[in-house]
């Protein structure tokens, strides 16, 4: 998991996404989430990072994840990786630790969408 986040973060770095602790405060933990640049980067998760080229900022955190990307990483392996994005950039959440009971519905989700 903590791999999965420093790779979110260096994908991220040339959009200003803040750094944050998995100990911060509640209270610090909103205005992180409620920062323009992190809601800009939950927004272009799924985006194009060149209009011209199919890569996604999401397929460049995966690619640098597994050499290969999507088709040497093992799918629930992805998408743990996707929920684990999706869950920490998630301005309408106000969680940046993961565990089950946080994962497993976001988890669900991507892996029926595979």
């Amino acid at each position: 998991m903590a791999k999965i986040r420093d790779v979110m973060f260096a994908v991220f770095r040339e959009s200003n996404l803040p750094p944050i602790s998995t100990n911060t405060k509640d209270t610090d933990v909103k205005t992180w989430k409620g920062d323009t640049s992190v809601k800009n980067c939950y927004e272009k998760l799924f985006k194009k990072i060149k209009p011209t080229e199919s890569e996604t900022y999401m397929s460049k955190i995966i690619d640098n994840l597994w050499k290969g990307g999507k088709k040497k990483g093992p799918k629930i392996q992805i998408a743990f990786a996707i929920s684990i994005c999706e869950s920490i950039l998630n301005p309408n959440n106000s969680i940046i630790t993961i565990n089950e009971e946080v994962i497993k519905p976001i988890l669900t989700k991507n892996l029926v969408s595979f």
